[in-house]
């Protein structure tokens, strides 16, 4: 079921998650320091949309991610992708923080 603006800005309160209004959907961009841990994240990603059965749309290139998520047959965000973005957050800071 969609989530309104108001609740997707309040779920993602913390993160480095924000919410794009023309596209409808939420955005994570990721600076690694080198293609090795971008390989790793991406990797990670993967198996974590694979474990919640729910899939981002994803660009990638030597030190960067992009990921956007967006329950296309909701054509909306909704709670599946807020869990996923969530679980993707604190993996991922666990990589890039380290």
């Amino acid at each position: 079921m969609k989530i309104d603006e108001k609740r997707i800005s309040s779920e993602l309160e913390g993160t480095n998650w924000y919410y794009d209004r023309d596209k409808d959907h939420i955005v994570r961009e990721i600076t690694t320091r080198n293609f090795k841990e971008t390989m790793l994240i991406i990797n990670l990603i993967g198996a974590l949309a694979e474990s919640h059965f729910h899939h981002p749309d994803v660009e990638f290139g030597y030190k960067k991610i992009k990921i956007c998520l967006k329950t296309h047959s909701e054509n909306a965000v909704t709670e599946k992708d807020i869990a996923l973005a969530k679980d993707i957050e604190k993996y991922v800071r666990s990589i890039i923080e380290r």
